[in-house]
């Protein structure tokens, strides 16, 4: 179990740096506005996390690092929700309650304030 959970927490910073790390180096070739693939500053800056998917498909930086940062925020909760699942897996009731406890703090801190 361990060894998954080393994996999870391994795999998601990893992503995470490489995605915030590809958005770096793409800011100073295009600046943060510009966009990888050529396509005209935008207007509109991305400055919230609803503008993402907008951001990723003209490849801006600031999107890319944005996503790297999502990534990085999921992190933690992926990895509870792994512990869970081996917890459960496991049989053991007692650590299955507790996690799920946890999980459902990080899901509502997450989702539902703001």
């Amino acid at each position: 179990m361990r060894l998954v959970v080393s994996w999870v927490l391994l795999i998601g910073v990893s992503i995470s740096a490489a995605l915030i790390g590809t958005g770096l180096l793409g800011s100073f070739a295009v600046g943060w506005q510009g966009s990888l693939i050529g396509l005209a500053h935008a207007d509109v800056a991305i400055d919230s996390f609803g503008d993402l998917g907008e951001g990723l498909r003209a490849l801006r930086p600031q999107a890319i690092a944005q996503l790297g940062l999502l990534v990085l925020v999921a992190t933690p909760i992926i990895r509870v929700a792994t512990s869970l699942v081996a917890f459960a897996l496991e049989r053991d009731r007692l650590y299955v309650l507790l996690t799920t406890i946890v999980l459902a703090i990080l899901l509502g801190s997450a989702f539902l304030i703001r």
